[in-house]
C-alpha cells in the first residue's frame, strides 16, 4: 500500500503502510435457528483486493477455510446457509456452508492467515475481558483501528446488516494504495434527526478547519483527485469529459486544449483572492480545457442555451451554463458543499455563500444559481464511483468531506422546501 502526502515542494510522495482484514460483524445466537442463520462478516481495511486463499476462521471447536476475494474497502460475508441468511437479513452470502459452532460452545471467532492470528472477537466470557452477550442480535465492530478488545464492539438492535457497515476506506486510487478508514456516523456526529437550517449549521461546524492549499499546490492536488482511473498519467476534464495528460496544462503548454483549474463556484462570486479559503478549496476545483473553461466563465448554472461547439454535450447562453448530463449531479453537489461550508463568521476569509433560485445572480455577488435546477440535477444524476473516489482523495489531502456525496438525501432535507 502507499500513503499520499502533499509535501512542501508540492510533490506527491508515496509511502508504504500495512493493510489489514478485520472481523466486523458476527451473529452467533440467531433469532430462529443457530444451525442455519449464523454468519461472520469480514472487512478489508485497505485499498487492495485480498485473495482469501490461506485464510481461515476458527472457534474452539474447529476451523473453516475461506475462499474467494474480498474487495478493497469491502465486506465479505460467510454464512452457515445462504438461503437462511437471505430470508433473515435480505443479504447474499459471499461464502456459505460454514461449519463453526459459534455460540453453541464456540464462543469466539479467530481470523487467521495460515497459523498467524489476524483478529479475534469473543463473547460470553470465553476469553478474559470479553463479556459481550447478544441473544437474537449481532455484535458489530464500532472502532477502527483495532484494539483487539471488547471495547471495539457493540451489540446491534437486530440480527445485523451483513455485507454493509459504517466504515468507508479512502484510497489513493488504483486498488494498490493507502487507506484512510472513515467511520461516517462518527465523522457526521451530531447530525442525527436534524433537517433544514439546523442540519446545515451542524454540517458547517463539521467541515470547518480543513487544510488549506496555495493556488500553485492545487495543480498537483487535482492531478491526484481527478486522476483517470483507467490511466494514472491522465486527468478527466469535468465538462469536456475527455482524458488528457496531467502534464498537458497551461503552465507547460500554450494550447487552448491544455487544461486549467476550473472554479465550479466561480471565484468572482465571493472569493477573488487566494487568501480566501474557498479560492483553493479542492472540493470545487476541477481540471478543464482552457477554451471550455473560458466559455463557462463565471456564469451561473441553469438549463438551456445552445450546444458548445467543442463539447456539444454542454450548453450555454449569455448568462448560464448547462454541463453534460453525466456531471450535472457532481456540479450540484459541489455547489451544495460550498454553500454549507462557507457561511461567514469564521477564519476562512470567505463571505456567506448562498444559492438562490435565480440566474443570473450577478458577476460579483457571493451567490451561484440556480437552486431548484441544481437540486433536480442532483436527483437525476446520482453519486458514482468516480465522485466517491474523488471525495475520499480530497479527504486524504484536505481533511474534510462533501456531505452530499456521503449522504445524498441531505440535499433534499436542506433545500427541498425551497423547491416545492
Amino acid at each position: 500500500m502507499k500513503r499520499l502526502i502533499l509535501a512542501a515542494c508540492c510533490c506527491l510522495i508515496l509511502q508504504p503502510v500495512q493493510a489489514k482484514l478485520l472481523l466486523s460483524e458476527v451473529l452467533y445466537d440467531a433469532p430462529n435457528n443457530d444451525s442455519t442463520e449464523e454468519y461472520i462478516e469480514i472487512y478489508n481495511d485497505s485499498c487492495a483486493a485480498v485473495s482469501l486463499t490461506g485464510y481461515s476462521l476458527a472457534d474452539n471447536g474447529g476451523s473453516f477455510n475461506l475462499t474467494g476475494t474480498i474487495s478493497a474497502g469491502g465486506y465479505f460475508v460467510v454464512a452457515k446457509n445462504s438461503s437462511a441468511l437471505q430470508a433473515l437479513t435480505g443479504k447474499t452470502a459471499n461464502q456459505s456452508g460454514m461449519t463453526l459452532s459459534l455460540g453453541n460452545s464456540g464462543d469466539y471467532v479467530r481470523l487467521r492467515q495460515g497459523s498467524t492470528e489476524i483478529d479475534l472477537v469473543a463473547f460470553e466470557n470465553a476469553v478474559s475481558g470479553w463479556g459481550l452477550n447478544a441473544v437474537d442480535k449481532s455484535i458489530a465492530r464500532k472502532n477502527v483501528p483495532d484494539s483487539n478488545t471488547a471495547a471495539d464492539w457493540q451489540v446491534t438492535t437486530n440480527a445485523g446488516t451483513p455485507g454493509s457497515g459504517v466504515f468507508s476506506t479512502a484510497c489513493d486510487g488504483g486498488g494498490s494504495g493507502d487507506s484512510t478508514t472513515v467511520n461516517l456516523p462518527t465523522y457526521y456526529v451530531g447530525t442525527t434527526g436534524l433537517t433544514g437550517p439546523a442540519l446545515k449549521t451542524a454540517l458547517n461546524n463539521i467541515l470547518r478547519g480543513h487544510v488549506r492549499f496555495s493556488y500553485s499546490e492545487v495543480w498537483d492536488a487535482i492531478s491526484y483527485t481527478d486522476e483517470d482511473p483507467a490511466n494514472t498519467n491522465n486527468v478527466i476534464l469535468l465538462y469536456a469529459g475527455r482524458s488528457t495528460p496531467k502534464t498537458f496544462r497551461v503552465n507547460t503548454s500554450s494550447s487552448l486544449d491544455a487544461w486549467n483549474r476550473e472554479h465550479v463556484w466561480a471565484k468572482s462570486h465571493g472569493f477573488p483572492n487566494e487568501s480566501q479559503y474557498a479560492h483553493t478549496d479542492l472540493h470545487h476545483l476541477r481540471p478543464e480545457d482552457v477554451s471550455l473553461n473560458s466559455t463557462r466563465g463565471n456564469k451561473d448554472f441553469d438549463n438551456g442555451g445552445t450546444a458548445v461547439a467543442e463539447a456539444p454535450l454542454n450548453k450555454t447562453d449569455s448568462d448560464s451554463f448547462e454541463p453534460r448530463a453525466a456531471v450535472k449531479g457532481d456540479v450540484a453537489r459541489m455547489l451544495f458543499y460550498m454553500d454549507v461550508r462557507y457561511q461567514g463568521g469564521d477564519d476562512s476569509g470567505t463571505p456567506d455563500l448562498s444559492i438562490p433560485n435565480i440566474a443570473p445572480t450577478g458577476s460579483t455577488a457571493p451567490q451561484m444559481g440556480k437552486l431548484c435546477v441544481l437540486l433536480a440535477w442532483h436527483l437525476a444524476d446520482p453519486v458514482d464511483s468516480f465522485e466517491q473516489r474523488r471525495n475520499n482523495r480530497i479527504y486524504e489531502l484536505q481533511k474534510n468531506r462533501n456531505p452530499f456525496i456521503d449522504n445524498p438525501q441531505w440535499a433534499s432535507s436542506i433545500y427541498g422546501s425551497s423547491c416545492q
